[in-house]
């Protein structure tokens, strides 16, 4: 099945588009296929991708922890979705709240570069984290909430505060005890040795373990927008209880709380933390059902289901290594962005081409 997106992610591999790969492809109950390619790193020391190299998962921690915990937390009345987030951090917008932040719908700007004001305090500390997470929920919004769609990893740092107030801990934590540890999956705050993203202007090295967005490493690498770390076959394991959940057989949600998540939304195309594809160029491909969802990464991560189907792609690349243009910050564009954006979806189509072509679509 995964023949066809082996061929062109070999050839971005030789093309430099991508250093490395894992590519997964299963159902909520079995992997179907899975391969992997390429180099985990180039520099400073060549290694080789294998089926259990960690990768540095970027926003996929939105919808892997953030959406995950909010589930759960919904679920139990220990925070509600529509409730204004003033009720738990007195420092949040007026009127937003958590269903907001989720549907990218909470008025924040998408992105400030907060770490900038702390470069020569001990980043990593909570004091650090907590001044961060105030200066993210402060910043003067662009809209009221729920007037404009903005992706925006404000708006998850503002639900981080969130949740952390009303839930009484930290954020990993939480999701240590609701989530991660129920399933038994191996996702990791930070894992040494994982694939190595950018030689990082701002730290001065290459990042192998470290998580690659500068927010959440002032923050000690542990947010609700970034922070994550796994390997390919737990990232599917997770992805594929919101699957079972949503077919009414898995052990964590109610289907009804799993189905409002991915059929509410807000001023754009996000559901409650899971995007759903968007005309007139979807990154999962114009194959791709209209109502499926999934979430990309910066570092070249992504995850799509396709609930009808019963199937799940897991794409996992370090393309921002061993540089991404316009270093760290997010938004700047160059010929790898543009070639890495032109193969997702490509890689994406081919898997459902070969399902279509097996009748197993």
């Amino acid at each position: 099945m995964l023949e066809r997106a082996q061929v062109l992610l070999e050839a971005a591999v030789q093309e430099e588009c991508i250093p490395g790969y894992a590519l997964m492809l299963r159902g909520p109950d079995r992997v179907v296929g899975q391969i992997y390619g390429g180099q985990a790193s180039i520099r400073p020391r060549a290694r080789r991708v294998f089926a259990e190299t960690p990768w540095d998962l970027a926003s996929l921690t939105k919808v892997l922890c953030t959406a995950s915990l909010m589930m759960s937390l919904h679920e139990n009345g220990i925070l509600s979705l529509e409730m204004p987030l003033q009720r738990w951090v007195a420092s949040a917008p007026p009127g937003v709240t958590a269903a907001h932040c989720l549907s990218h719908s909470s008025g924040l700007p998408p992105w400030r570069p907060l770490y900038a004001d702390f470069l020569d305090a001990a980043v990593g500390t909570g004091g650090v984290r907590e001044a961060i997470l105030h200066a993210a929920m402060t910043t003067p919004p662009l809209a009221d909430p729920g007037q404009r769609y903005a992706y925006s990893d404000l708006g998850m740092m503002l639900l981080t505060a969130a949740i952390e107030a009303a839930g009484g801990d930290r954020i990993d934590r939480l999701w240590e005890r609701h989530v991660r540890a129920a399933l038994g999956v191996e996702l990791r705050w930070g894992w040494p040795g994982a694939a190595a993203t950018e030689d990082c202007p701002v730290r001065g090295a290459v990042q192998e373990g470290q998580v690659h967005d500068l927010n959440a490493w002032a923050m000690g690498g542990i947010s609700g927008h970034a922070g994550l770390f796994g390997a390919i076959d737990a990232v599917g394991q997770l992805a594929a209880e919101w699957l079972r959940c949503s077919l009414g057989r898995g052990q964590l949600w109610q289907q009804a709380t799993l189905r409002r998540f991915w059929s509410e939304g807000g001023a754009g195309s996000h559901r409650l933390g899971w995007d759903r594809p968007t005309p007139p160029s979807p990154s999962a491909g114009p194959l791709w059902p209209a109502d499926g969802v999934g979430h990309l990464g910066f570092t070249g991560c992504s995850i799509w289901i396709a609930p009808r189907q019963e199937q799940i792609v897991v794409l996992l690349t370090n393309r921002v290594h061993p540089l991404v243009e316009g270093g760290s910050v997010p938004g700047q564009d160059g010929p790898r962005t543009r070639a890495f954006r032109a193969l997702r979806p490509a890689v994406h189509s081919a898997i459902v081409a070969s399902l279509q072509a097996a009748g197993a679509w």
